[in-house]
């Protein structure tokens, strides 16, 4: 059997031109809207049939309603399409692509369309080899390129003119794929979420990466590969709803990897919770425990920088969650407005996130409280602590908060405190998690 396959990029360079909402947006939609049409394109001239992703008629109409739900990579089989077909294929689309922005940014179609070739990296791969698992060992050859900018030799970064959010709203590109000029919340409306109950916490953005752990594992398993593809297909449509009833927004839905701006509350719930019913949605719909959804989330002031807001989330994502021992893993990287900073890692399975969770939902409903200083407290006591067995935590917590409110109004939140301690470890590195999961809830309950 003959295989074709495509990665395409560079996209993660290209989203750090963002610099609103709009722009982030259309960073990532560029490229999967080059894939769609490519793709379709390729349906329409050729017997392909596409391993991945899951491909029907319906999925390539014309109208997506603003989610870019195509990866940057394809694989598919056939007998009769050549490498040199695709290849002609791909620059059709770059010209497409060139004749929109240089429409959009008002400069010259040749020039657009030369720059556009040197910086949209299309790498094709054709092979006969007969494969055990033909999506994993295709896959990791494909892994194997790392995507750079590329010099370019260009009087101007049309590409950079093009991400402007007035004009990506007046671009064509955006209205196909709205149905009609587009809007997009400003990242201050997108954290205001519907809650007002904490005003504070409603200046700080979320921002979300999630990735598939052990994916190849479970594909291994399976018979059928392109059910896989299907699969995930239908989690990312589920996934698009569970993110939009929270007032998020989805940056971008692909197979197993999301990118999502999102309040940090909204309508009585935590970004947390958000995270937990993605988590769901993907369990759900693969069918599996093998296979779970690791996530990288930044809480950043509105006003932050927002590539790097998006480097914080994705640099948690990659660098922290996905090598947490079992995966399955929330990592936070936060930054307030004050210039502090904190973060932590953790698995969604262990006791200790079960604990920060529940103790997260009182506050947030006043069934318990803490006081204000409460970690600042434990921090001076650090060293007492590490050297402390697990039997003495709660009476040491005691001896520490003996003030007549710390005995009524805080006694059942310092209790939960005292047991997410026990839960996480009293070592080094388990309190200063301790103390940015406290952080964290100080920043949700809108603290400054």
């Amino acid at each position: 059997m003959r295989y074709i396959a495509l990665t395409i990029g560079p996209i993660v360079d290209t989203l750090s031109l963002g610099r609103k909402t709009a722009e982030v947006w259309m960073a990532s939609y560029l490229f999967s809207s080059f894939m769609k049409n490519s793709i379709k394109k390729i349906k329409e001239r050729s017997d392909a049939i596409f391993v991945v992703p899951y491909v029907n008629n319906d999925i390539l109409q014309d109208q997506d309603n603003g989610v870019g739900m195509f990866h940057d990579r394809f694989i598919l089989t056939s007998e009769t399409l050549s490498l040199k077909d695709v290849e002609e294929i791909l620059q059709e689309q770059k010209d497409e692509l060139a004749v929109m922005i240089s429409e959009s940014i008002k400069r010259d179609t040749s020039k657009v369309k030369e720059f556009l070739s040197q910086y949209l990296q299309t790498y094709l791969f054709e092979t006969t080899e007969t494969f055990d698992n033909p999506v994993l060992d295709i896959s990791k050859i494909m892994d194997s390129l790392e995507w750079h900018t590329p010099i370019l030799e260009s009087e101007e970064d049309y590409l950079r003119l093009f991400l402007n959010r007035d004009t990506i709203l007046n671009s064509s590109l955006a209205k196909l794929s709205f149905g009609r000029k587009p809007s997009f919340r400003a990242l201050d409306e997108i954290s205001q979420g519907d809650s007002e109950t904490f005003e504070n916490a409603s200046r700080y953005i979320a921002i979300i990466y999630a990735d598939g752990d052990n994916l190849g594992e479970y594909i291994k398993k399976q018979k059928d590969v392109t059910q896989v593809s299907k699969k995930l297909f239908d989690f990312d449509q589920k996934a698009v709803e569970t993110i939009e009833s929270y007032d998020a927004v989805p940056i971008f839905v692909g197979g197993d990897d999301l990118i999502i701006f999102a309040p940090l509350l909204n309508n009585g719930e935590t970004v947390f919770e958000l995270m937990a019913r993605l988590s769901k949605d993907y369990k759900d719909t693969l069918k599996t425990e093998e296979s779970t959804l690791s996530f990288g989330i930044s809480f950043t002031y509105y006003k932050y920088p927002l590539y790097e807001a998006l480097e914080r989330a994705r640099n948690a994502l990659f660098d922290t969650a996905k090598k947490y021992d079992g995966k399955n893993a929330v990592a936070l990287s936060a930054e307030k407005h004050s210039g502090q900073t904190f973060e932590f890692c953790i698995g969604k399975n262990e006791e200790a996130y079960r604990v920060f969770s529940e103790l997260t939902k009182k506050i947030l409903t006043e069934k318990v409280e803490l006081p204000h200083a409460v970690h600042h407290k434990l921090e001076g006591y650090q060293k007492v602590f590490e050297t402390l067995p697990e039997n003495r935590i709660e009476s040491t917590f005691e001896n520490l908060f003996n003030e007549d409110l710390h005995k009524s109004k805080f006694k059942e939140g310092l209790s939960e405190v005292s047991l997410l301690m026990k839960s996480l470890g009293t070592g080094e590195k388990a309190q200063e998690k301790l103390f940015s999961m406290l952080s964290t809830i100080k920043v949700l309950r809108g603290d400054r």
